[in-house]
């Protein structure tokens, strides 16, 4: 009986005990600006390149183009990080008559200390899609 006790107060202390993976918002605020070759983390940031601005609630977009899908326009998105690492964001359109939002999911992940963000976006009907930024 006393094993197991011992066991079962040594599972908890290990399930206790284990860190939350999930990454915050505030590992993503700063600017952020495309790399000209997505596998050399020391690329430097082509001209045109897409450029993200990232707060606590919002992404401001800077030379958003049809390339870099979903963003296809400088423009603001909302987002929010959830516990699988997976970014979601969401931006309001007007059409002329009414009022829709988007949204899209995009997974995230980190690389040399927090200044390599990449995210990897998957269109309904085409090829998965990889972006990487470096902090700027």
């Amino acid at each position: 009986m006393k094993k197991l006790l011992l066991l079962t107060f040594l599972c908890g202390v290990l399930f206790v005990s284990c860190e939350d993976d999930s990454i915050d918002n505030s590992m993503l605020i700063g600017k952020w600006a495309s790399v000209a070759n997505a596998k050399d983390s020391d690329a430097n940031a082509k001209d045109g390149a897409l450029i993200l601005y990232i707060d606590e609630t919002d992404i401001e977009v800077q030379n958003g183009s049809w390339s870099y899908r979903p963003f296809t326009s400088d423009e603001y998105w909302y987002y929010y990080i959830d516990r699988d690492s997976v970014l979601h964001i969401s931006h309001e359109e007007y059409d002329g008559e009414d009022y829709y939002t988007e949204y899209y999911e995009l997974d995230l992940s980190f690389r040399d200390s927090y200044n390599t963000l990449t995210l990897w976006y998957k269109p309904t009907f085409s090829a998965l899609r990889k972006y990487t930024f470096i902090r700027r």
